[in-house]
């Protein structure tokens, strides 16, 4: 018998950054994302992504930004920054070019993976590695959707 999946999907996370209002303010204007309620001071802020899902930005002096290396994801075993979170999009191009106005690190050119879709990795103003993935675009009978 085969054993049921006890976990569903990911409904929120945590991201640690420096300045919440700061980031709020960013995750609003670059990834269109709504803030829930203002920011209190010494508080946190939920950031409401399109799906409904949230994202948590909370107040970090560490400054451990979300990333790891590791050699098990680019090709020849190379050591990679890895992300720990990938973000579907429906307009990786738009998001793109919010993503280089805003000025923060972005890759140099999108990815196009053929069956696994568009890809494209950037962090936040704290350093947080994510990657933005679109589905590819099906293709039928010569015909795109």
């Amino acid at each position: 018998m085969e054993k049921k999946a006890l976990l569903k999907r990911i409904e929120c996370a945590y991201l640690p950054v420096t300045d919440v209002t700061a980031s709020a303010a960013w995750y609003e204007q670059v990834l269109g994302l709504t803030l829930r309620a203002p920011v209190e001071p010494g508080k946190g802020a939920i950031m409401i992504m399109g799906s409904g899902q949230w994202l948590f930005l909370l107040p970090s002096t560490g400054g451990h930004p979300l990333h790891f290396m590791t050699t098990g994801w680019a090709e020849g075993g190379s050591p990679f920054e890895m992300f720990p979170i990938c973000f579907e999009t429906d307009d990786i191009h738009a998001l793109e070019a919010s993503l280089r106005e805003s000025g923060v690190w972005i890759e140099p050119e999108m990815r196009d993976e053929g069956g696994c879709g568009l890809q494209l990795n950037f962090k936040d103003l704290d350093g947080n590695k994510f990657q933005a993935w679109q589905q590819p675009v099906a293709v039928e009978a010569g015909v795109t959707s």
